[in-house]
């Protein structure tokens, strides 16, 4: 597959957001969307349930938490959103089920979603010193790094 192929692939692949690193574009000068395009993806969603977890702690977290709940479901709402899948369990376990079924890749921040989606041989994107880095290969479906600098 030429290079071409493969940043149409990209481009084209949806990328999950979970809740946290909605949270994390929120509380810190991240632009999420800028920041996914410059690794070349573009198609950027959101489930149902994580837009239900950020209601839920806009009206029941911590003040900051609320705060940043808040700003977060703004910046959900920029983005296609699509329904949960019809299995039982937490919004981390329908973004695995997801990745799984559909191939599309998951961003997050949270360490342990990030460890259940390389055990499982899922593509993930993930925040590491305020950069993007991509470990998915879209081409051979190897793990490998891609970082934004």
């Amino acid at each position: 597959m030429d290079t071409s192929s493969r940043l149409k692939n990209e481009e084209t692949t949806p990328v999950l957001l979970d809740t946290n690193i909605l949270i994390y574009s929120a509380s810190e000068p991240f632009e999420i969307r800028s920041q996914l395009e410059r690794l070349g993806f573009k198609n950027i969603i959101v489930t149902e349930g994580v837009k239900r977890e950020l209601e839920r702690l806009a009206q029941s977290g911590r003040t900051k938490e609320k705060k940043f709940a808040k700003l977060s479901l703004e910046i959900a709402k920029k983005f296609g959103t699509i329904p949960d899948p019809p299995i039982p369990g937490s919004v981390d376990d329908q973004l695995v089920y997801i990745s799984k079924q559909h191939g599309y890749i998951v961003a997050t921040s949270d360490a342990s979603l990030r460890r259940r989606l390389k055990r499982e041989g899922l593509p993930v994107i993930y925040i590491k010193d305020r950069r993007l880095i991509s470990e998915c290969n879209l081409v051979t479906k190897a793990t490998t790094s891609k970082v934004l600098t």
